[in-house]
């Protein structure tokens, strides 16, 4: 039985309509470099560092450095400062200057609180320090310019954040995978006679679903939102990803019992174009229906990787994080909606129940 309103299918005529293809070529051919990919991080990996004003005191003798530090961790713990040293050369941080809001000076609140420490200091005062510790080694570089700090070097993340982070190999076949969305694009754009498309394909989308350890199409999609207002790439692939995990809720006589997750009119023309793509067989999923049927088998699109050709929205972006994706590769931005960059970067929401890596810079 059918989930949600009828599906209606667009009207196309039975030989391929004569629209213009020039600017899908012309994206196939300039995807065609060797640059590599730049990863969507959140936006504190760019912003300048945030500062927060704190109280500091300069003590009058170093030999009293270690006692003043043991006592002030003891009673005034810097719990969100950690990442910060105590102490700078001769020049200790108190506290944060929101502490201090119930004396009269400084002094005060260090005989209130450390009286022990009231004759240490030979003057006070106010400094900025960065507030978050820092992720990466050029963060690191910038916070002890101005402040003493640790730092425990994440080569992962230094990689991600830098200019060389997929290998030839790698880049090779995920610039494939996006030549194979806009082909996907080109044929039903083709088929459907849709020629009202620009350079920021405002009105469609294409989506391929990898599994990047065999490197196979696991299931493509087309847009539908002109007959179905949920039907967008995204939203359709994951379905068809469902499909091969007997699963989906959306019917579609054009998928066939092969390639469960491929729609069959696609399929030669890919077949002729990409003739070394592998496609996600029935035969394949028999082979492992132990491990699909286990706790350990798969969920959805846990560990896969989707191209689309144009940023998903935010409907469509939090599908991908319910269906648990490892990453998401898209061409254009979308500056309407788009929710992995342009009006907001959803993976980088640290309260999400999973997050996925972004990728994008194909052009």
């Amino acid at each position: 039985m059918e989930i949600g309103p009828p599906v209606k299918k667009l009207k196309h005529s039975d030989s391929y309509c004569e629209i213009s293809t020039d600017i899908f070529d012309r994206y196939i051919q300039l995807i065609d470099n060797k640059k590599n990919l730049k990863a969507v991080l959140s936006d504190e990996f760019d912003s300048p560092l945030k500062l927060v004003k704190v109280f500091v005191g300069h003590i009058k003798d170093v030999k009293n450095i270690s006692k003043t530090i043991l006592a002030l961790n003891q009673k005034i713990p810097l719990k969100e400062l950690q990442h910060l040293k105590r102490v700078r050369r001769q020049d200790v941080i108190l506290c944060p200057t929101n502490f201090f809001n119930d004396t009269s000076s400084i002094q005060d609140f260090i005989e209130c609180y450390v009286p022990e420490l009231k004759d240490m200091f030979e003057y006070f005062k106010q400094v900025e320090v960065p507030l978050n510790p820092p992720k990466i080694d050029r963060h690191f570089q910038e916070t002890k310019r101005i402040w003493s700090c640790n730092f425990h070097p994440n080569k992962y993340l230094e990689k991600l954040t830098g200019d060389e982070f997929f290998p030839p190999y790698d880049l090779k076949n995920h610039r494939l995978f996006m030549k194979v969305v806009f082909e996907v694009a080109k044929f039903y754009s083709i088929k459907y006679n849709i020629d009202s498309i620009d350079s920021t394909f405002k009105n469609i989308n294409a989506t391929i679903v990898v599994d990047p350890n065999l490197q196979t199409i696991v299931a493509l999609s087309f847009d539908n939102r002109q007959a179905h207002p949920v039907q967008h790439s995204a939203m359709l692939a994951i379905d068809n990803v469902a499909k091969t995990q007997d699963g989906g809720v959306w019917n579609s006589k054009e998928n066939n019992n092969e390639y469960v997750g491929v729609p069959e009119d696609v399929l030669p023309y890919l077949k002729e174009k990409f003739p070394s793509l592998k496609y996600y067989q029935k035969e394949y999923k028999n082979d492992l229906e132990d491990k699909i049927k286990s706790k350990e088998g798969p969920y959805l699109c846990t560990g896969y990787y989707i191209y689309m050709l144009r940023e998903p929205c935010v409907m469509c972006s939090m599908a991908l994080v319910h269906s648990r994706v490892q990453r998401v590769f898209f061409c254009v931005g979308n500056d309407e909606c788009g929710a992995l960059k342009s009006k907001t970067k959803l993976q980088t929401i640290a309260s999400l129940n999973h997050h996925f890596e972004v990728f994008t810079d194909f052009l």
